[in-house]
């Protein structure tokens, strides 16, 4: 590998556009843009400099590419990433990881056996006050943590991109669409894992054919209980994760940690372009990067869960998942 990591980007929608911005700042150039729309693959070729374009993942697996990014949307991930693997590619796959755990377990298993770097796009683990926020937990600011409690509280009446309302390819809009991001947090700022999942869903907008209203309560590996409460109809909007422990409380808001009282205002930063250079690292040090497909497995597990809480109405025990 030459100075600049060589990189495909597999799908050519808006995420693909906040990577290919973010890879300006890095040592990474893009040289092969893929999209089903051939003139949307040229099109992104051509603004962001890219050697060539074309239709299929084959094209984005040829010649002296090092590594791929997968912008597909959810039900695509799995195909994209195990070709990737297969080709003796690097991935960085967007989120969620898959829209099942067998898919995923399919994809680390690629990704092992070939011997390639496999991270995923949970790009909240790089967005500074949630990092500051890890940080101090672990440093024992709220002693043991008892109780976490994660809102994602909006009005979104639709979304950019068609397939996000069809269950079959997004998975489900809240639980997979944005829930990877809200349970992967959760359970990444506590540094540990559900044991039994109970989940409820309601569907009010007909626009997204699913859920739209979604509580879900895991039981931690660490003592902990957590809570996630997300809606797409709610005028009244919070974005946050309020945690209790043995010695003390915390609120996480976007750029801000607020502890027993005390605010510290950390800026988001750069969040994409930190993503992405963790990738770069992780390749040229040859070790797993932060969010690893392995790392990221622990999500897949409370998603599975919730998916088939929400489905039987009971407690589902992560046991043996």
């Amino acid at each position: 590998m030459d100075s600049l990591l060589r990189l495909s980007i597999i799908g050519c929608g808006g995420i693909a556009r906040a990577h290919l911005e973010a890879i300006k700042a890095l040592p990474a150039r893009p040289v092969v843009t893929v999209d089903v729309d051939p003139d949307r693959a040229r099109q992104y070729a051509v603004e962001y400099g890219a050697e060539r374009y074309g239709t299929r993942i084959e094209h984005a697996l040829a010649g002296d590419v090092d590594a791929v990014i997968v912008c597909l949307p959810h039900h695509l991930h799995c195909q994209a990433v195990v070709a990737a693997a297969e080709s003796g590619k690097h991935v960085l796959t967007e989120k969620p990881m898959a829209v099942s755990l067998h898919e995923a377990d399919v994809m680390i298993a690629a990704a092992r056996r070939n011997g390639v770097r496999l991270m995923v796009g949970q790009v909240l683990r790089f967005r500074g006050a949630n990092v500051e926020a890890r940080r101090l937990i672990r440093e024992g600011r709220i002693g043991e943590p008892r109780n976490a409690i994660r809102r994602r509280l909006s009005r979104s009446t639709g979304f950019r991109s068609e397939w996000a309302s069809d269950p079959a390819r997004a998975g489900g809009w809240v639980l997979y669409g944005y829930g990877s991001h809200e349970v992967d947090m959760l359970l990444w700022l506590l540094d540990t894992h559900a044991t039994r999942v109970h989940a409820q869903a309601r569907q009010t907008n007909p626009y997204w054919n699913d859920y739209d209203e979604v509580s879900v309560q895991m039981e931690l590996a660490n003592g902990a209980i957590a809570t996630l409460n997300h809606s797409l109809n709610s005028a009244s909007g919070a974005w946050d994760t309020v945690l209790t422990g043995t010695e003390g409380s915390m609120l996480v808001e976007n750029e801000r940690v607020v502890v027993d009282g005390q605010e510290i205002v950390v800026p988001m930063g750069p969040a994409m372009e930190r993503q992405l250079r963790e990738f770069i690292a992780a390749i040229v040090e040859e070790r797993e990067p932060e969010a690893s497909g392995g790392s990221v497995r622990r999500t897949m597990v409370a998603l599975e869960a919730a998916k088939r809480s929400i489905a039987s109405g009971q407690v589902v025990s992560t046991e043996g998942m």
